[in-house]
């Protein structure tokens, strides 16, 4: 469970943006919160080109950081898009910090960084309300431990200027870190509708849980009257599928030729998806068979997201998802909305984060007032701000949307008359 993000300095965020999860002791929808205490939902609102998306890219730069740590080569740089619009960008560091819950119990990570290296990184675990720090690191290369300081020691020899201590510690099995970075990986999870979804799928698959993750889809879809009866997968390798010369040809130039990474990308799953219908003529009902990619637009993003939702929910994650109202019509959306208001229904405590355009859903039957967030960019300056409606203090009989529309609350694009 996500209870604050705050980062500096990166991409339109040229100062701190602190986001977080907390429920202020406004008593509307009470009863669906989290331990009394945090919000399942966080919606976020701006105009185009006011940081939305760049909300969801310091996510996701985290969560690739964290991912791919060790990875990289000594020397190699890391790919943090510092705010540019300063001129020494390249020198300021960008700060990253967050504080999550895992398994009932505390923790607050955080670093810095540039291009170049690691500047500073700590961990703290609150085993009581005092916090336990595992590690500091300080000034690149200089480290501070309270407990396992030869072991540690050793780990941080092998940490290089351009990786964090966390994920090098956690590679080595360190028990403090192992679990932190488990938990970032699999529950800190970023999507839209441009991504490969089919990992979900091959991970559900090797998890035995694909009838289960069927019959979710199914109810998923029936409710949101898609008219889908059944489907079927059908899995094949890349290389069964390739036999087209230009494919063959592409898939050389894209790996250069190599053996291992051309072995890799052939044996590399492809789904064919398979959509039944029943269509009732009068007399009688029979059942037609189509290609997912006969189906609409709205329908494959429905089919496609599916996976993604199974594996938030039953794993209870920190869902960030960019632009959820896309091509998917405004009830629809609030539908995937409310699931996760439902404690009944969400019983993971899943949580989601969206940046949206739908002013349907400011609505204050459907969310609180503290679950509603919003971006604005000065662009005198050119930096993004994210601040909730709360700010505001709006009553709690207010008509949000037609506040936001006449731009009470900012985060909304003004047009120029030509």
């Amino acid at each position: 469970m996500l209870i604050e993000f705050r980062f500096t300095n990166f991409m339109s965020f040229g100062d701190e943006c602190c986001f977080n999860m907390a429920a202020n002791s406004d008593k509307q929808h009470r009863d669906r919160l989290i331990d009394n205490k945090y919000s399942r939902v966080r919606l976020i609102y701006g105009a185009n080109a006011s940081g939305k998306t760049s909300f969801i890219r310091a996510v996701e730069f985290v969560r690739w950081f964290i991912l791919h740590s060790n990875q990289l080569l000594e020397n190699m740089p890391i790919p943090v898009i510092p705010f540019k619009f300063r001129h020494d960008a390249k020198n300021v560091p960008s700060k990253f910090a967050l504080t999550f819950m895992i398994r009932g119990k505390k923790y607050f990570y955080e670093f810095s960084c540039t291009q170049e290296k690691v500047l500073y990184e700590k961990l703290d675990i609150y085993n009581t309300t005092k916090p336990t720090n595992i590690f500091t690191r300080i000034d690149t290369d200089s480290y501070d431990f309270k407990r396992d300081v030869k072991a540690l020691r050793d780990i941080a020899s092998k940490t290089t200027r351009n990786k964090l201590f966390l994920a090098t510690s956690a590679n080595w099995n360190y028990p403090a870190t192992k679990p932190v970075v488990e938990f970032l990986l699999t529950n800190l999870l970023t999507y839209s509708f441009n991504q490969p979804w089919q990992a979900h799928v091959e991970k559900i698959k090797a998890d035995g849980q694909f009838e289960d993750f069927k019959k979710f889809c199914l109810q998923f879809f029936s409710n949101a009257d898609l008219s889908i009866d059944d489907f079927d997968i059908e899995e094949k390798k890349f290389k069964d599928t390739a036999k087209d010369p230009i494919l063959n040809s592409i898939l050389s130039a894209i790996t250069g030729g190599k053996e291992e990474a051309v072995k890799q990308i052939e044996n590399s799953p492809v789904y064919n998806i398979n959509v039944l219908h029943t269509v009732d003529s009068g007399d009688v009902k029979e059942r037609y068979s189509l290609n997912l990619n006969e189906e609409s637009l709205g329908t494959i993003q429905v089919f496609e997201l599916s996976p993604v939702l199974y594996r938030v929910f039953q794993n209870g994650a920190i869902f960030f998802i960019d632009e959820i109202d896309r091509s998917l019509h405004p009830i629809l959306v609030r539908y995937i909305v409310s699931l996760f208001l439902n404690p009944e229904i969400n019983v993971r405590n899943a949580q989601l984060i969206a940046n949206t355009h739908d002013t349907n859903l400011l609505d204050l039957e459907l969310l609180r007032r503290d679950e509603i967030w919003f971006t604005e960019r000065d662009f005198k300056s050119g930096k993004t701000a994210m601040y909730p409606l709360t700010d505001f203090s709006p009553r709690k009989n207010e008509d949000i949307e037609k506040a936001y529309i006449l731009g009470r609350f900012g985060a909304i694009p003004f047009i120029k008359e030509s």
